[in-house]
């Protein structure tokens, strides 16, 4: 390949991930759940035109539009939750996991409190849409809607449904485009061998095999990287 085509795709690529970040896109994956990229946070007609009424952003810094378009779209500060993170090789999104599942359990519309299994294809190609529609419900966002929030919502429903990630994650691409990326594909194949709780004790100090070896594994890295923890992070706000 030629440096002018290498360089083409390059651009091309650069301009298809801006389109994705820049283009505020949302889908329900279950009734009540919702998956979206950043600018689908604070855009005030989208959010309420799909009854959002809570968020958990999955970004590296906060957005300055939450402040306003977000809470005029009727998104209350108390059901916004940020969880500071990036889409690295190194990033930990395991030890957030239980409190974001449990967030989410706790913001939850009856639609999605009541989810007992993923909604079903028939033979048509229907939908079964037996749970309803979801007059409330919660965004889940990352940048682009590719890597970090998908891997929250499939973590969530392993969870909530006792699902392997093998059935789930395939749900999840049925409804929406996504890739998690190697680093949280492992964390999820962690999530279920370790049965959605990472830790031996409840004081949260002792982990479980599974999540050690992460862990491990995840130390060597860091130091291949001259790196400590999950910098680089960028500013708090923008």
């Amino acid at each position: 390949m030629s440096e002018n085509a290498a360089g083409q795709i390059a651009q091309e690529e650069r301009e298809r991930r801006w389109q994705m970040a820049y283009t505020a896109r949302m889908r329900q994956i279950v009734p009540g759940l919702f998956l979206g990229n950043v600018e689908a946070s604070h855009k005030r007609e989208m959010l309420q035109e799909n009854y959002i009424n809570a968020i958990i952003s999955l970004t590296d810094a906060r957005w300055v539009w939450w402040k306003s378009t977000t809470r005029e779209a009727g998104v209350p500060e108390h059901r916004h939750k940020w969880i500071q993170c990036v889409d690295s090789s190194t990033q930990d999104l395991l030890v957030h996991m239980s409190d974001i599942c449990d967030m989410i359990d706790e913001m939850a519309s009856p639609a999605l409190s009541s989810l007992r299994s993923l909604p079903v294809k028939c033979d048509d190609g229907i939908i079964d849409e037996r749970h309803g529609a979801a007059l409330e419900a919660i965004l889940i966002h990352c940048d682009l809607g590719i890597s970090r929030s998908p891997t929250v919502i499939i973590a969530y429903l392993m969870r909530k449904l006792n699902m392997s990630q093998a059935d789930v994650l395939p749900f999840v691409q049925s409804k929406q485009k996504v890739k998690p990326s190697k680093n949280l594909t492992r964390q999820l194949q962690v999530w279920e061998e370790v049965g959605f709780q990472i830790w031996e004790d409840e004081y949260s100090i002792v982990p479980k095999p599974a999540y050690k070896a992460f862990l491990e594994d995840r130390d060597v890295l860091l130091r291949e990287k001259g790196l400590t923890g999950n910098e680089p992070l960028a500013p708090l706000n923008l």
